[in-house]
């Protein structure tokens, strides 16, 4: 595909090449004599580098190249983190939705996410995806979509992380809007625009699954074209010398022009929004006391269309809303922090249609598709999910004591966590599917008879042949008989959870050590679980030149509600029937046999254990460490010989999934810029080798206890099936290298992140004839397929231009994939590209 120059485009790249011709002498003067004149939002200096946690700063995030402005797509940047494989494929690059990312080997929806102080995770359903009918809808585990041009602070806690967290199994990631440091009565800010398409893509159809994929039409599963934008705005200001206020808000949005696959319309414009609104007041009341009072909303919407499916439009809409109050106050005996805050996730889903038909191909009325078989109306039913929450916490630190040659410094804390979750199908949706493998059950032939005035489920046009049990087949007209009918209804249960902790932090000599213990009460699962945390560091020569850390810890998991809620569905299920198209339709209960059922369930637990060391000399810092964690009781769904509904097996909920991780992980970066010819140079290397196996991989999979401890083949090796390593989040090498780039004379800045993931191997299932026996016995047999190594360099460079005193704009592009290279993964059993290279374009107004 052309580049297309669009003239936002040629401004930007203008605008960078000119610093070659730009005075030189007299930048830097006017870089001298305004360096003061724009009072920057309040940014935290850069955190001292800790094992277990990264703190990122508003310049880290500017500078990061990030062309989906989410949290997860930045911490790409993180050796702890490991994204799907697919994180990067060519088909998908106009959704707005964060990529899932797993912490350590943790299941993708067991890390925590927190916005100002607010816990924002998704636990309802965070693993429904797909068109459904049965109750699913597209979730994900934040709440939140946050634009990351409206935080000044992320932190990552990825291991050792504190008693006072709670409710994860994988890593905790804080996310903190910005705070006005200005002069008092002044307002600042900054307004960002963004830009890119995909004519400003490269793409790759090297493979059978990429010319399958990207020779036919632009569909809804290959965005080969698309428009994606984004503006964003960040206001604040110091009121008086007590407040201050913080206001921001983004959209993002993506325009698909999607072939529906029907004559009329041929292409349909399908859009994606992402909004973010917001504002945080701060008040000082007095040098002992700071309140801090805000909102946040969100909604990311989805507009879609089931191809060659006539009437088949749907809206999903994943909204948020946040009210947080925080007040911190120093007293003679330490400090005391208190939080209130109120959290709504809103995921609902509206159809144009309550109905989903399968028809036959009819000539003069099912007509619309040439194919056997014709697709109308609705493939999912009207769903919306709640989870309403209020929170309190709050959280003492005391000042320091010594006591026996040890100085301790205690911090306790209480919280108490009300959910009130629903799930509800807000009107009746019926189905009717015709031919099922070349099998006509539910459609019946009219044979030339009439149908009833306006029955929808009738059509008297003769029908193309078609098979129908192996026989061909043409029928007089068509009408139903029989479908499914699933009822509107409504389950909501209301949950309490209430945690408290403890953690001393102890230093002695060069021995630092924080001891904790947290306790929480889950009341969905019923448990009282028992947390110990423990982090020991020693500096052997009393500075930071060499430090040696190690701990024990054992996280609990939060809920997943929706566990409670899918046993309840059933009872909303029909079957309608009718004798012929004249007769009436009667309804009866349906037996389903994917009916789940939960038993008493344990709360899922990790038990992590770290070793590392760290070490500043000079102008550099080092760091290497261990994680290992054991996972266990992870929640399953577990196909049963119990019968239920005539059915003579059953699925419930246990806690049959388990599994193992090992990160080892070593990173290398400058702390201070490198000096050279006029130029600085920050570097930074960090390189991460995982194993990580999985029994089970989520609450959704079908599986006995037997199936986890049957034996299998796997490469070569006899092993229990549950113990094969996990099939994704495992990618075994990975390396990372990040090269940013200033310049004395100009105010041109260029940051380069390279990224390098080892050979990988791509599991694959033998056929029934290659089934290797094993003690006379043969058994399921699993082949590895290598993946060629991956290597991306990805850039983002840009140009300050100072207009004025107190206003200036920030030209930038970011270009992904410079070289082009065609990187392959594998989904499925087929061999897909990634995107190759991709441009995006923005400018930044400052005032």
């Amino acid at each position: 595909m052309r580049f297309a120059y669009s003239p936002l485009n040629i401004a930007i790249l203008t605008a960078l090449a000119s610093q070659t011709y730009a005075n030189e002498s007299q930048i830097s003067e006017e870089i001298k004599t305004n360096t003061v004149s724009m009072t920057p939002i309040e940014v935290e200096v850069k955190a001292k580098q800790e094992v277990g946690k990264t703190v990122y700063t508003k310049e880290d995030l500017e500078k990061t190249p990030n062309s989906s402005k989410n949290i997860t797509d930045f911490l790409k940047v993180n050796p702890n983190v490991q994204f799907s494989r697919e994180q990067r494929s060519a088909d998908s690059q106009a959704e707005l939705r964060p990529s899932e990312i797993s912490i350590n080997g943790a299941q993708s929806y067991r890390n925590k996410f927190v916005i100002n102080g607010v816990n924002t995770t998704n636990n309802l359903d965070p693993l429904a995806s797909g068109n459904s009918y049965s109750g699913k809808l597209d979730g994900g585990s934040q709440g939140i979509a946050l634009n990351t041009d409206l935080i000044c602070k992320l932190e990552l806690i990825d291991s050792n992380v504190s008693a006072a967290y709670g409710e994860f199994t994988g890593g905790v990631v804080n996310a903190e809007t910005c705070a006005p440091n200005t002069e008092i009565g002044q307002v600042h800010g900054s307004v960002t625009y963004d830009y890119t398409e995909s004519d400003w893509n490269r793409y790759h159809v090297k493979t059978d699954a990429d010319k399958a994929l990207f020779e036919g039409d632009s569909t809804q599963s290959n965005q080969k074209e698309y428009t994606r934008q984004g503006i964003s705005a960040n206001v604040y200001s110091k009121l008086s010398e007590v407040y201050g206020i913080n206001l921001y808000a983004s959209q993002r949005s993506s325009e698909l022009p999607v072939y529906s696959g029907l004559p009329s319309p041929d292409i349909i414009k399908q859009k994606k929004l992402n909004t973010n609104i917001g504002a945080t007041l701060f008040a000082n009341t007095n040098s002992d006391t700071s309140i801090k009072l805000g909102f946040s909303l969100g909604d990311l919407e989805n507009n879609s269309y089931a191809e060659k499916r006539r009437n088949s439009y749907s809206t999903t809409n994943n909204e948020s809303a946040l009210i947080f109050a925080e007040i911190a106050k120093v007293y003679q005996w330490g400090k005391l922090n208190q939080k209130l805050n109120y959290q709504n996730i809103d995921n609902s889903r509206v159809n144009e249609a309550d109905i989903g038909i399968n028809w036959l191909y009819a000539a003069g009325s099912k007509d619309w598709n040439n194919t056997e078989k014709v697709w109308e109306a609705a493939s999912s039913a009207d769903i919306d999910l709640k989870q309403s929450t209020v929170n309190y916490e709050i959280d003492s630190v005391f000042n320091t004591f010594k006591l026996a040659g040890t100085q301790h410094q205690i911090s306790t804390g209480f919280a108490y966590h009300y959910d009130d979750v629903q799930w509800e199908r807000t009107k009746d949706f019926s189905t009717f599917y015709g031919v099922t493998s070349g099998n006509a059950k539910n459609l019946y032939d009219l044979e030339g008879g009439q149908c009833q005035i306006n029955d929808p489920l009738c059509d008297e046009n003769t029908t193309a042949p078609f098979i129908n049990n192996k026989v061909p087949t043409v029928f007089q007209g068509q009408y139903f008989k029989k479908g499914s009918l699933y009822r509107a209804g409504e389950f909501n249960k209301k949950y309490q959870q209430a945690s408290i902790y403890v953690e001393d932090d102890i230093r002695w000599n060069n021995i630092r050590a924080r001891l904790g213990l947290r306790a929480d009460y889950d009341e969905s699962n019923n448990h009282l679980n028992f947390a110990p945390r423990t982090n020991i560091s020693y500096k052997p020569f009393s500075n930071d030149t060499l430090t040696l850390v190690s701990g024990w810890n054992r996280y609990y998991s939060a809920p997943t509600y929706m566990t409670d809620l899918r046993q309840s569905l059933s009872d909303l299920n029909f079957e309608v029937t009718r004798a012929d198209q004249n007769s009436q339709w009667i309804e009866s209960e349906s037996s389903g046999s994917q009916d789940t059922r939960k038993k008493n369930l344990k709360t899922p637990y990790a038990d992590e254990f770290v070793i590392g060391l760290s070490s500043e000399f000079k102008n550099a810092y080092f760091a290497l460490k261990w994680v290992n964690r054991q996972y266990k009781d992870e929640i399953s769904r577990n196909k049963t010989s119990i019968p239920h509904n005539g059915f003579n097996f059953s699925y419930e909920y246990g806690n049959s999934g388990y599994g193992e991780n090992d990160t080892v992980t070593f990173e290398l970066e400058t702390l201070e810029p490198l000096e050279f010819l006029g130029t600085q140079h920050n570097l930074g290397l960090a390189v991460n080798y995982t194993d990580s196996y999985r029994s089970t991989p989520d609450y959704t999979e079908n599986l006995t206890e037997e199936d986890l401890y049957k034996l299998i083949s796997y490469d070569g090796k006899i092993m229990h099936f549950g113990d094969k390593p996990a099939s994704n989040y495992n990618q075994p090498i990975t390396a990372r290298f990040t090269w940013d780039i200033g310049f004395n004379a100009v105010p041109v800045k260029i940051s380069n992140f390279f990224s390098y993931k080892d050979t990988y191997k791509q599991v694959l299932t033998a056929s029934s004839a290659d089934k290797v026996i094993h003690d006379g016995v043969k058994i399921d047999t699993y082949t590895l397929q290598d993946v060629k190594p991956r290597f991306s360099w990805d850039m983002r460079t840009t140009y300050d231009w100072k207009i004025s005193k107190d206003y200036s704009a920030i030209l930038g592009l970011t270009i992904n994939n410079i070289t082009n290279r065609n990187n392959l993964y594998v989904s499925g059993s087929k061999l897909y590209s990634e995107i190759g290279r991709q441009f995006i374009a923005d400018i930044t107004f400052k005032f």
